[in-house]
């Protein structure tokens, strides 16, 4: 078996490279990075790595060639139509290379009415993969639990939850627990087709999420909600991500982000770990 990972220095690339190397022999494991350098703790443990620009159809198809599994884990680019056309080229070099299964690890938001600035691409993906050739793995996770530990710390100074969220759910999920399940569902050789939507156990209104924290620092955070075009203006930081994040929260508010499903229990036997938990051990 071969299996390729793109994005595997990122956030949570390293983490499902880490998990997938409990699982599979190194020998069976390349990295697809578009900076090697920083690769160094992979390379140090013999694991093979491969230059791979998600521009690049060259790169891409000499590191996919021979590939039974590509896990692609899609870059930050934004605005959509740029991480579409990169996303083409990868999936036509992995045609053109013979890869036998694709997994796309996408997002909650794939909804044909959601407002969130990235959701054309998770569209996209999917229907493309679907004309594809190659077998299909479709990975849809919920959001982040991670980003929560270090903004705790501005919610504990202003007092205030400003997600423009209104009466909606979120549903979090920490990356660790992600990547698990991504290379539980990459290793098991019956469950690499389908769909898998990955997300916490429950979903929190801005209301409860401001509970949980109070009770967690001891701090009264109170919900008061932006205006979108508000939050996106306070959020940005010149680069346009502002409305990104503030479309995400629109989304929530239209009863979009809080799916719940037990697809992390079913792929790794556990369920994934409880918001409470996560955040009381990152934050003490």
């Amino acid at each position: 078996m071969k299996y390729v990972i793109t994005g595997a220095t990122g956030h949570l690339g390293g983490k499902v490279t880490e998990e997938l190397l409990g699982l599979v022999p190194k020998e069976q494991v390349t990295l697809g990075v578009r900076r090697p350098e920083k690769a160094t703790v992979f390379r140090e443990q013999n694991i093979n790595i491969e230059k791979m620009d998600y521009y690049s159809f060259e790169e891409q198809a000499a590191a996919f060639y021979g590939a039974d599994v590509v896990l692609y884990i899609p870059s930050i680019t934004h605005p959509a139509e740029q991480r579409i056309k990169e996303f083409q080229t990868s999936v036509e070099a992995a045609e053109q290379a013979g890869v036998k299964k694709f997994m796309f690890i996408g997002f909650t938001a794939d909804h044909w009415n959601n407002p969130f600035h990235m959701s054309p691409f998770f569209g996209y993906a999917v229907r493309r993969i679907a004309m594809s050739r190659m077998a299909g793995t479709i990975i849809r996770n919920g959001v982040y639990a991670d980003p929560l530990v270090a903004y705790t710390e501005e919610l504990v100074r202003t007092k205030r939850l400003p997600y423009p969220a209104g009466r909606g759910a979120i549903s979090f999920i920490s990356r660790r627990d992600l990547a698990r399940a991504i290379a539980a569902a990459a290793a098991a050789p019956g469950r690499r087709e389908g769909i898998y939507t990955l997300t916490g156990i429950q979903a929190y209104t801005m209301d409860e999420l401001c509970e949980l924290l109070s009770n967690i620092t001891g701090e009264r955070i109170r919900y008061e909600p932006m205006e979108v075009q508000e939050f996106a203006r306070t959020y940005d930081d010149g680069s346009g991500f502002g409305s990104v994040n503030a479309s995400l929260y629109e989304a929530a508010s239209l009863g979009l982000m809080g799916e719940v499903t037990s697809d992390v229990e079913r792929l790794t036997g556990k369920p994934p770990e409880m918001l409470r938990s996560y955040l009381e051990r990152h934050l003490s």
